[in-house]
């Protein structure tokens, strides 16, 4: 009578193949997880930093400026420089020079609509800003 108390090599080969096939794909899944979850979450920076620009337009009592110029986006008032952020490689805005500026009471002038897209997410997300109220909004398009 054969007496069985272990797994055999090829038992073990196969289960480990078995596992580093899942888990290869579980990566692959995790890392487009996070991906998307990056340009959502840059979108959202983008257009809270918008809102804080036009905050900071009511609140100092004068003009505020954000600039979006490939990766990277500033907010600036008389000169000076409030915030500026660079975005991940893979994340750029839809156009090569955009800004907007709030006057005193936060109303907006010149640009409305901003794109901002992640080639590696296949994504792009429609920062919107509305001409009479100032309210900034944010969706996937």
């Amino acid at each position: 009578m054969r007496n069985n108390r272990g797994y055999s090599l090829l038992e073990l080969v196969m289960v480990l193949s078995l596992v580093g096939l899942l888990m290869s794909i579980g990566v692959y899944s995790f890392r487009q997880v996070l991906t998307r979850e990056e340009i959502d979450g840059a979108a959202r920076s983008v257009a809270n930093e918008i809102g804080a620009g036009q905050q900071a337009a009511i609140t100092r009592r004068t003009s505020v400026t954000a600039t979006f110029q490939n990766q990277t986006y500033s907010v600036m008032a008389g000169g000076a420089t409030l915030r500026q952020e660079t975005l991940p490689s893979h994340i750029t805005f839809g156009s090569t020079l955009q800004s907007v500026t709030f006057d005193r009471r936060g109303t907006p002038s010149g640009m409305v609509t901003l794109t901002v897209t992640s080639a590696a997410a296949g994504r792009s997300y429609l920062i919107t800003i509305d001409t009479t109220t100032g309210r900034v909004t944010y969706s996937e398009s």
